[in-house]
Order: structure tokens, then C-alpha cells, then sequence
């Protein structure tokens, strides 16, 4: 590939959306839903559903009349993740002497190794605003809240005394299947339900008796792997041990320790919403009318010192249509 079309536009967009550097656990199971948007203002219906049902008819009866679902519509500032990397021509120098066609492959080799950079730190804050999203508080690296959903408090339990986990006499199997009637009695069926769940929630649910009972009898079904439950109740279960570094660089998890969030998952629930990257070089940016990039890239030239700049996009949120899809229990 020669040097013109090694930076294209069109060629770093997709490569950049091709990349997949990091694993995004909640993104992948909980908004696999992409919505790309028109224009830069992020707003989206918050639904609740229709449980009435309908009267039979007669014959050339006129059809009900019915009052439209309940909608409440949410508006936010937009996101936007942006970062450029330099190239110094200096740093490839050194190749020249063995030929052309080799330094267009060591600039090849570092514009995709920065481009995988720069997707990887994109991927990582949107697993960080999901994990926070099924939590109920939308917030950024900086800890500004975007989006509060305003959870109650049948979707944030906090348990105490004899029902927390770590008691001899809980039951959180109970407690799962409570919590699964409670979110398809507010969205009404779903396609499956996950739960991620923090260290020391788990550890929890390994020494639960009433667990450690069933355990015995279903150990296949239960445990993936010696020291996880991976399935009770129901719930596909996935211990997250992900974490991320603070505005103040303190190594935080991406579910706290105590936390046990039940999702009730379908496209319907929830996505991912992008607005269009503000730059007049990408051809779905803002004011184009055409539904946004997900992730863009561009390069242009440093004239002196001489260099290459690389520089990748996105502008995501995942949001919740039905905030009563989730349980967000403090279970210790």
C-alpha cells in the first residue's frame, strides 16, 4: 500500500472501526443496540409499556382507542473522545536506507499500532460508562454526571442485616428470582437476563449455604471454571475483574465489590447511541445529515518539524430505554 492511500480518510475510518483491542463485557451484552444519530444533540424516549389488554370486537367495530405508551424524553450534552498522535519523520529516518517500500511498512506497522492505542482508550471509557449506565449514573472520567437515571428503589435494594449475602441465613437465589419478576413485570419479557458481579459479591455467593446446597447437586451447570458461578437461577452470571484508573490515577473496579446488577436484556431496553465526530473531514460528521461514524479517523501532514498526524474519533453514550430493566443490588 502505497503512502497515498495509506492515509486516506475513508482507509483509517475503517480501520479503525475494525480494530478490537480491548474486551467490553457490559457493552456487548447489555447494548449491542447501535444508534447512530443525525446530529450532535444526544436525546432519546425513555418508555414504559403497556400491560391493558385488548377487548374482543365485533364485526365492523371501529378499533379501540388507546392513549400512547409513557414516554419521557431525555436530552444531554453530547460526548466526544478525541485524541491525535505525532509521527516524527525522525523516528523512521533511520529506515530510508534500505528503501522505499520499507518505510512506507514501518509507517504502516506504527499508524496502525497508534490507531489501536487510541481504539483501545475509546473502548475502555465506554466500558467504563456502561458499567456506571446499569448502575444508574452516567458519569465521565472526570466524574460529571451526563445521565442520572434516577433509579428506585426496587432497582437499587440495598440489603441489610440477615438478608445481606454474607449472612448464614440470605438467600440470594430468592432474592435473583424476586428481582427477575420484578424487572419483566415493569418491561415485560426479555430475551435473557445477565448479572456482573463484584469480587467480593461473588466470593459471597460461593459461601453461601444455601447456594453451596444447590452447588453440590448442579456443580456443571453452575460453575464454569473452579472458584465462579456462572449460571443460578436463571441468570448467566459474569464476575467482572476489570477495573480503570480515577481522575486522581486510584485504580477503581468497573463493578464495585459489592455489587450484584441484574439486566434484563433485549434491543428494546437499551443501545448505544454516536453522534457525528466534529470534523469537516468525515464524510457522516456533524451538519451532514447522514447517520454518524461510530469511530473516525484522518491523518495530515506536520510541515516542521516534519511529521505525520494520526487522529481517531468517536462521540458514544450507552443509554437505557427502560431504566427498569436493571436491579442494581448492594448485596454485602
Amino acid at each position: 500500500m502505497g503512502l497515498e492511500t495509506l492515509f486516506v480518510c475513508r482507509v483509517l475510518t475503517a480501520a479503525i472501526n475494525m480494530i478490537k483491542p480491548v474486551k467490553t463485557r457490559i457493552l456487548d451484552k447489555v447494548f449491542p443496540n447501535k444508534v447512530r444519530l443525525l446530529t450532535d444533540a444526544f436525546q432519546w424516549d425513555i418508555e414504559s409499556g403497556s400491560e391493558t389488554l385488548l377487548s374482543n370486537l365485533r364485526s365492523g367495530d371501529a378499533a379501540q382507542i388507546a392513549s400512547l405508551k409513557g414516554r419521557s424524553t431525555v436530552t444531554c450534552n453530547g460526548t466526544r473522545f478525541a485524541e491525535k498522535r505525532l509521527i516524527r519523520a525522525a523516528d523512521i529516518a533511520k529506515m530510508r536506507a534500505f528503501g522505499e517500500q520499507v518505510a512506507v511498512e514501518l509507517l504502516s506497522e506504527r499508524t496502525n499500532k497508534e490507531l489501536a492505542d487510541i481504539r483501545r482508550k475509546v473502548d475502555l471509557t465506554r466500558e467504563f460508562m456502561a458499567a456506571k449506565a446499569v448502575q444508574g449514573v452516567v458519569v465521565d472520567a472526570a466524574g460529571v454526571t451526563l445521565v442520572d437515571y434516577g433509579f428506585s428503589g426496587a432497582n437499587a435494594p440495598t440489603l441489610a442485616a440477615k438478608n445481606k449475602w454474607t449472612d448464614g441465613e440470605s438467600n440470594p437465589i430468592k432474592n435473583i428470582r424476586a428481582w427477575k419478576k420484578t424487572i419483566i413485570q415493569a418491561v415485560g419479557e426479555v430475551d435473557a437476563f445477565f448479572a456482573f458481579c463484584g469480587t467480593a459479591a461473588m466470593d459471597a455467593l460461593l459461601s453461601n449455604p444455601a447456594v453451596q446446597e444447590l452447588i453440590k447437586y448442579r456443580m456443571g451447570d453452575m460453575v464454569a471454571e473452579q472458584g465462579t458461578i456462572a449460571h443460578l437461577a436463571g441468570v448467566d452470571i459474569e464476575e467482572i475483574l476489570t477495573s480503570y484508573l480515577d481522575s486522581g490515577s486510584v485504580r477503581q473496579p468497573m463493578i464495585p465489590d459489592n455489587k450484584f446488577i441484574l439486566v434484563g436484556v433485549s434491543a428494546q431496553n437499551a443501545g448505544e447511541i454516536y453522534a457525528p465526530p466534529e470534523d469537516f473531514d468525515d464524510p457522516n460528521g456533524v451538519n451532514t445529515g447522514r447517520p454518524a461514524s461510530m469511530f473516525f479517523a484522518k491523518s495530515w501532514v506536520q510541515e516542521d518539524p516534519s511529521g505525520r498526524w494520526i487522529k481517531g474519533e468517536a462521540r458514544p453514550l450507552p443509554v437505557l430505554f427502560k431504566p427498569e430493566c436493571i436491579v442494581s443490588a448492594t448485596v454485602i
